[in-house]
């Protein structure tokens, strides 16, 4: 009976190897479909940020704009929990920020503690290549003194929790001078800056649950190990008690 019980919890975890694995598997071919991406977002965010530079953008605001980027999916580790963190020790630490959340974790969290959110957005998996704000949130980010991106990033191969600010040290309006298409421009702006961030925190996901799945399945393998010895010496126990049993009935 002992045995039977073994043999189906090691069936049991070799399903749970198999599966893990195969999310492993996964997440690494969604990380190559996405690097090439990611790079040229980057190179266009730094390019968009130095024409910004040539501008001043006159807002007459003290209200700032903070928009959390999380996952929509678990299985990838303390991810979520630590972009979340940070940005709770961030509202804690500043006032008059209007709140958008992005993602279907962060959204649960800040419902249950009935934080005011000024926007919730939720894109699904086949929605990526049009990652965009609507109008309405365009519009509304105008009026921002300034506006902060809390999400993850890759740096030197580590995962990163990072805050991103939209505007920085303006020069002078040589731009609007020469008749430059300010709202035209500023909408583009945050929508790659939007598609840039999203897609960093989506790769610091799925590296993270490549990560946590790969752990999962050593930890499934050695546990089939251990168990498989426990039933092996359970086995030779049996046999070795027959035969003792064999020889004791022999000499009586």
């Amino acid at each position: 009976m002992i045995i039977k019980e073994i043999n189906s919890k090691i069936k049991i975890t070799t399903n749970i190897d198999k599966l893990t694995n195969t999310l492993s598997m996964i997440s690494l071919s969604k990380m190559n479909k996405y690097i090439n991406l990611i790079n040229n977002l980057d190179y266009i965010n730094i390019e968009l940020k130095k024409i910004l530079e040539y501008m001043i953008i006159n807002i007459k605001s003290n209200v700032f704009c903070l928009i959390i980027i999380t996952s929509n999916k678990g299985l990838c580790g303390n991810l979520n929990n630590e972009i979340i963190k940070y940005s709770l020790n961030y509202i804690k630490n500043n006032k008059n920020l209007d709140l958008i959340l992005i993602g279907k974790k962060g959204i649960d969290f800040f419902n249950k503690k009935n934080f005011y959110i000024k926007e919730k957005i939720i894109f699904k998996d086949n929605e990526l290549k049009n990652l965009v704000f609507n109008n309405k949130i365009l519009n509304d980010l105008k009026k921002y003194e300034n506006i902060f991106f809390i999400s993850s990033k890759i740096i030197k191969n580590n995962v990163k929790i990072i805050k991103t600010d939209l505007y920085l040290k303006k020069k002078y309006n040589y731009l609007i001078k020469h008749n430059f298409n300010y709202d035209c421009f500023l909408k583009n702006f945050y929508n790659y800056n939007l598609k840039c961030l999203y897609l960093n925190n989506l790769f610091c996901e799925l590296k993270s649950r490549m990560i946590t799945m790969k752990s999962a399945a050593d930890n499934s393998k050695k546990i089939i190990k251990d168990m498989k010895l426990i039933k092996n010496k359970i086995r030779q126990f049996k046999v070795t008690q027959d035969m003792l049993e064999i020889i004791n009935g022999s000499n009586l």
